[in-house]
């Protein structure tokens, strides 16, 4: 009984401590107010005046669709193949060949970045290649021509010191003017935004780099079956020249010999090569003509659909944050700041009163 009497009473003793102590730091608290809103001004105000101080930024966005390619038609066309004796594991690419996170990388790659940095475009009334509005921009101009660098050149003479540059643009771009993402794991849909403060010029970029690449996926997607089908086209016009020219010797040979004596077998022997050559010219020419249009309909299916679903349009919503947002988040996070400082310091006192007490 004597136990739970003292249990109890030690109870009591730590929950009126526990009281008292959030009482003195509740009065601690409003005897420092005036450090608080004086911090929570200052920090409001700093935050406030840097938002205010920063550039205006216009972000231009594609989103688009890939189609997701299944194996339903590219089955069925397999197995009609088969029985025509062609492969159309040759004509076509994997499925894997560029996958949507491929396609992130591509958007992000050298040579991407590059071709769309040379690509000679107009904006604002001024018509010259990408890198050199870039510049200008970011105000590089008189650098750039004391280093006695020109873009506008022709692309033959495109040097080393121009590609130096061009790397140091590109890491710049990648790290805080573009974004390429994929906004769900579970869609096929990507989303390629460029800011910067010219509205004009992250339209024009963000189209001229969707449209570089987009080109890339596409040739590259089908030129495996568009090479096959250039050669099955090329195969088959040569033998139907061969089978015109067959057919049209068998015609001049039968004009020229209307009445041929079927017990003469010598002088049949011409007129039965020709029919040979007809009948093996045919047939070559058939399957040709049927492993052609089986070419012609895998070309046409390996060709991805990219549906654009949103298109940067002017004017550009501008990403800089409105002064009454900027004023209200600073004087929040000042005021969390100053309340989160003076309780630091209520508690370091009070750790220090404590030690002393227990030394005594």
């Amino acid at each position: 009984m004597m136990d739970k009497a003292n249990n109890s009473s030690e109870e009591n003793i730590t929950l009126a401590v526990l009281v008292q102590r959030i009482k003195n730091w509740i009065a601690f608290m409003f005897s420092a107010w005036k450090r608080i809103l004086l911090g929570t001004l200052f920090i409001g105000a700093v935050f406030f005046l840097y938002q205010f101080a920063k550039n205006n930024s216009y972000r231009a966005e594609t989103t688009f669709v890939l189609e997701s390619e299944g194996g339903g038609i590219g089955g069925q066309l397999s197995s009609l193949a088969n029985l025509t004796g062609i492969n159309l594991g040759s004509m076509s690419e994997g499925s894997s060949l560029f996958q949507i996170d491929n396609i992130i990388e591509l958007y992000r790659s050298y040579r991407m970045m590059r071709k769309t940095l040379l690509t000679e475009v107009e904006v604002s009334s001024k018509k010259q290649r990408l890198i050199t509005h870039y510049i200008e921009e970011a105000k590089l101009s008189k650098k750039m021509s004391k280093a006695g660098i020109n873009f506008e050149v022709p692309d033959n003479q495109i040097e080393i010191r121009h590609d130096s540059v061009l790397k140091e643009v590109v890491e710049d771009i990648l790290k805080y003017n573009l974004s390429v993402t994929k906004p769900s794991r579970k869609l096929t849909i990507l989303s390629v935004a460029y800011s910067s403060k010219n509205q004009e010029f992250s339209k024009t970029f963000n189209e001229t780099l969707v449209k570089h690449v987009n080109e890339f996926y596409l040739n590259t997607k089908t030129k495996k079956s568009g090479d096959n089908l250039e050669i099955l086209v090329y195969q088959t016009d040569s033998v139907k020249r061969v089978l015109d020219k067959t057919l049209a010797d068998l015609a001049e040979f039968e004009e020229r010999h209307p009445n041929l004596n079927p017990l003469r077998a010598k002088e049949l022997l011409p007129y039965q090569k020709l029919q040979i050559d007809v009948r093996a010219s045919g047939a070559v020419y058939e399957e040709l003509v049927k492993n052609l249009e089986l070419a012609k309909i895998s070309y046409r299916n390996n060709q991805p659909l990219i549906q654009v679903i949103d298109a940067p349009v002017l004017p550009l919503k501008n990403q800089k944050m409105k002064w009454y947002k900027a004023l209200v988040i600073g004087l929040v996070i000042g005021g969390v700041f100053m309340v989160f400082w003076v309780t630091m310091s209520y508690f370091y006192r009070l750790a220090l009163r404590d030690d002393k007490e227990s030394i005594e």
